[in-house]
């Protein structure tokens, strides 16, 4: 080949190859620019955060080549946000599944008592509760596992609905069976999971039980005092120790459980378990930790609820009517998530009385426990005043939202 040859042959593909960067240069100025956009929209655009980073706010939902604001909750619950507006039965498991209702708490409040009961009334009222254990934790610890995942802790047929079963007028099927579940740590839980439920689940039921706050709190730091010495950290059972997974966890770590202890371990670990064994500012340490200080502010994390949920799908039950009125209690409960008047009366009074009475879980054992608890903290009068003065505020606050929502009672000032 000859030179002249050659270097025409370059300066051809020279030519070519500014061409072409031209057009790719004019195409790539119709799209945004990296400099003009924020790392947190860069990982929007690219991927699904399973859970939303607070630094970064609401994230991004790519639908083709539109960015539209999406719920800053998991995508694998968007089937069952359609559902109601759709309510198609083939399009999995979780399209048909209603969640009737959630006792959200308070915690050390009766609610394993409830638990109880709703449990010997399930045969009857065809009430549905988790079938393994009284607290599931989906929406607070568990809710990366989808709704699959919660549907199968309960006794839920698969591919149960169709178009052709007959809809009351909320749009549910009028023989449901009434799925719920009890995890009295569902009241703190943010605005932005409350509204995830809501667009969920519309119509579901809410209860809460109130119980007077230096009961509640003295209660609730005793059993953090007694899981303690079995094992865990302080305020552990509020982030995230799941009960059922203490024994695998303690051996994972090399201690033991309480099966595995000596007579003379034990006998020293249930001394150490008790009030007496700690300090007025040990357990003033803990009060006002976010662990029992947010648990103490009932009317903050109800007003969140109240902000998504009509009034009418909220209950809130006097604590102290669990002792007065136990039946009274269990039959408003059962009527508030949609059993018949008939059906709940016939429900209670089924019941025996040694069954309505039984303590469940209490912090202290014994026949009464609530009133050996309260003994113990009476007997340590300084200590008494000191947690009656830092939770008075909340209980003023929680008096002043129960009378706007038309209650007649209120808890201990």
């Amino acid at each position: 080949m000859k030179m002249s040859d050659f270097a025409s042959m370059l300066a051809s593909f020279k030519s070519n190859a500014v061409a072409s960067a031209s057009t790719s240069s004019s195409k790539s100025s119709a799209l945004p620019q990296s400099s003009s956009t924020s790392p947190s929209q860069q990982r929007s655009m690219t991927r699904k955060r399973p859970h939303p980073d607070p630094a970064d706010g609401a994230h991004n939902i790519v639908v083709g080549h539109t960015h539209t604001a999406g719920p800053s909750f998991p995508s694998m619950h968007e089937s069952v946000r359609h559902k109601h507006q759709t309510y198609q039965g083939g399009g999995g498991d979780d399209i048909g599944f209603e969640l009737s209702f959630l006792v959200i708490g308070a915690q050390k409040a009766g609610t394993s008592w409830l638990h109880a009961l709703l449990q010997k009334c399930s045969p009857t009222t065809r009430i549905s509760l988790p079938r393994e254990q009284k607290e599931v934790h989906f929406w607070d610890w568990h809710y990366r596992k989808g709704f699959q995942w919660y549907i199968r802790q309960f006794d839920y047929p698969r591919k149960k609905l169709s178009l052709t079963h007959k809809k009351t007028g909320e749009g549910t099927p009028s023989t449901a069976t009434k799925y719920g579940e009890i995890t009295p740590c569902y009241v703190v839980l943010p605005p932005s999971t409350i509204s995830e439920i809501h667009q969920c689940f519309p119509n579901l039921k809410l209860i809460f039980i109130a119980r007077d706050m230096v009961d509640r709190v003295w209660s609730a730091m005793i059993m953090e005092l007694r899981d303690q010495n079995s094992g865990r950290k302080a305020g552990e059972f509020a982030e995230g120790v799941i009960p059922g997974d203490d024994t695998r966890r303690l051996a994972k770590e090399g201690r033991s459980s309480n099966s595995s202890m000596s007579v003379a371990q034990q006998r020293r670990m249930q001394q150490q378990s008790l009030p007496s064994s700690q300090t007025d500012a040990y357990f003033l340490e803990r009060l006002r930790s976010e662990t029992h200080a947010s648990r103490s502010d009932y009317a903050t994390h109800l007003r969140n609820w109240y902000a998504h949920f009509p009034a009418k799908s909220i209950l809130i039950i006097d604590y102290k009517e669990i002792d007065t009125d136990p039946r009274g209690v269990l039959r408003a409960v059962l009527v508030h998530i949609g059993i018949e008047e008939d059906e709940a009366k016939a429900c209670v009074e089924a019941l025996q009385d040694e069954e309505v009475r039984q303590k469940v879980n209490a912090a202290t054992s014994g026949s009464n426990a609530d009133t050996t608890s309260q003994c113990l903290l009476s007997q340590r009068p300084s200590l008494k005043k000191q947690i009656q003065d830092y939770v008075r505020p909340f209980a003023v606050e929680f008096n002043l939202m129960l009378k706007e929502q038309g209650y007649n009672w209120r808890l201990n000032e």
